[in-house]
């Protein structure tokens, strides 16, 4: 039987709860489905043991992941799978694995390190023993040991094991596989000859360190031990969510009533009642069954929440309405009124209906669509030549410029406004930028001077108003075309790089000078300027 739960709105993890186990020694709980026996520390032992019984009669698949630890050549001690009927103590250390001693019992070993006293293999192997007696020689070794992995002698490799114990109650037949390889299989009367013909034991892993150790851990992907809910009545009209777990492919059949068959967790909503069959594949690809019925009975119930995914506008809150007449409520939230206000989230809610006591649960995923923003972004000037890619930073919605674009960005290299509104179902919003254009070439260089040092027009430079990055060159020629001053890669504005005057420590004559310039402006362009000043004294 693989594990059903009926997930009832939700209300219920559908996972192995720490609370469903009893903890000894030094085995902690590590989230919902995982635990750690021991620490990879020497003289630990912990186990876990499940407080109620389970009856050998029935059939019963178990799927897991066993950790064995990472030290190879220094690695101990194993784990043990074990059933007993007597409590959920803890056995012997060490080599003992935590399952020595315990009696009776039936448990499959896993053991990581050769004790040469139990006539250990040198391998690492598995077993099936009998009343916690580890020696391989003696007659409560049941089956084995045999190489644990199918393609190494060691599985201390830091790993997870993919492991599966498979109990047929008809055929008396144990089957273990680990690594999706059968490992192992025993036939025998498991009731009878080691339980005395009381079938009812307790179940659950051991594990122990000794001189040498190891991480132990196990976690559970799914076990017909925990599959105690009962079958659904539905009220007709209604819905309720089935929940299969520990495989990596669902088929349920028959399909009809079904939202989807091929899902650990369909949504069921039969007009008659039904008879669920799931097969699932594990991930080692092996098949296992389970059904579930669905009965459909008692009074309607007229209730619905909505659309699955219902989206609600930015601060507002939505009323979810379950109201039925003779009935209860329960939500996810904790609440049991027949509606709740609600924000952004995923809500379920139960309905029994307490004249008939059939159910019907639903469930809605609210999202928040938000209210419309839009920044284009300051205002911007370009150079003559140059253009502007204008995005919008903006929350979701349909957007729209003043020419009809409908781009997340747009292109510009003109003077003017640019607006764009974005608008959803919960509003709109607009934002505009301006664009100017402007020469980025502007230099000026004087017709005159007088080199007189009364601090007025004393030198001839470049000078601008920020749209020079650089005068690469500034050379002054005499009336004969003599060359009499020239500088290079100096900044615009600095009257002290400029021409006083002279030439070779000498004050010029009064007269007309030609003077030639290149000069790169701040839209990366290098202009050449020349042109006369009039040098006066």
């Amino acid at each position: 039987m693989l594990r059903i739960f009926l997930c009832l709105g939700l209300l219920f993890a559908c996972s192995f709860l720490p609370a469903q186990f009893i903890l000894n020694g030094d085995a902690v709980v590590l989230n919902d489905s995982c635990y750690r026996l021991t620490e990879a520390v020497n003289g630990r032992s912990g186990s876990i043991w499940n407080p109620t019984k389970i009856n050998l009669n029935q059939s019963f698949e178990v799927v897991m992941d066993i950790f064995l630890g990472c030290e190879d050549s220094w690695g101990a001690d194993g784990i043990v799978f074990g059933f007993q009927p007597v409590s959920t103590s803890l056995g012997g250390v060490g080599g003992g694995i935590g399952f020595s001693g315990v009696a009776p019992s039936i448990g499959i070993e896993f053991d990581t390190w050769e004790n040469t006293s139990l006539s250990d293999p040198v391998y690492d192997h598995l077993a099936l023993i009998r009343n916690g007696n580890l020696n391989h020689l003696s007659t409560d070794n049941l089956a084995g040991p045999v190489q644990a992995s199918p393609t190494s002698i060691n599985v201390e490799d830091c790993q997870f094991h993919s492991l599966r114990v498979s109990w047929d109650a008809g055929a008396k037949k144990l089957s273990v596989y680990f690594d999706c390889s059968l490992r192992l299989t025993y036939v025998g009367d498991i009731v009878n000859e080691i339980f005395g013909g009381d079938p009812l034991v307790f179940w659950g892993f051991t594990s122990a360190t000794g001189a040498a150790n190891n991480l132990h851990q196990v976690c559970f992907s799914y076990t017909t031990f925990q599959d105690q809910l009962p079958d659904v009545v539905l009220c007709p009209g209604g819905q309720v969510h089935l929940q299969a777990r520990g495989g990596n492919y669902y088929s349920w059949s028959p399909a009809e009533g079904l939202n989807n068959p091929n899902i650990p967790n369909p949504i069921a909503s039969p007009s008659q009642t039904t008879d669920y069959v799931v097969t699932v594949r594990d991930a080692c690809g092996i098949p296992f069954y389970d059904s579930v019925r669905v009965e459909v009975a008692g009074d309607s119930v007229f209730f619905d929440l909505g659309s699955p995914d219902t989206a609600i506008c930015q601060g507002e809150t939505l009323l979810l309405d379950a109201t039925s007449s003779s009935a209860t409520y329960q939500w996810n939230t904790g609440a049991q009124t027949p509606t709740l206000t609600v924000e952004e989230g995923f809500y379920s809610v139960t309905v029994t209906k307490t004249d008939t006591f059939c159910i019907a649960d639903a469930q809605i995923n609210i999202s928040t669509i938000p209210i419309p923003q839009l920044n284009l972004g300051p205002d911007t000037t370009l150079c003559e030549g140059q253009s502007v890619l204008l995005k919008a930073d903006f929350t979701f919605g349909e957007l729209r410029w003043q020419d009809g674009a409908t781009t997340d960005s747009l292109r510009v290299s003109r003077t003017g406004v640019y607006e764009l509104t974005i608008s959803n179902e919960c509003g709109a919003a607009t934002d505009a930028v301006r664009v100017d254009i402007e020469s980025c070439r502007e230099a000026y260089l004087p017709d005159a001077f007088s080199p007189n040092d009364d601090g007025r027009n004393d030198r001839f430079y470049v000078q601008d108003g920020g749209d020079v990055n650089r005068v690469l060159l500034l050379r002054i020629f005499g009336r004969w075309g003599n060359l009499v001053f020239e500088a290079k890669d100096i900044p615009s504005n600095d009257a002290s790089m400029g021409w006083d005057g002279s030439f070779k420590n000498k004050p010029m004559g009064p007269g007309i000078y030609v003077y030639y310039a290149e000069i790169a402006f701040r839209d990366g362009v290098v202009a050449r300027k020349q042109g006369e000043v009039l040098l006066v004294r």
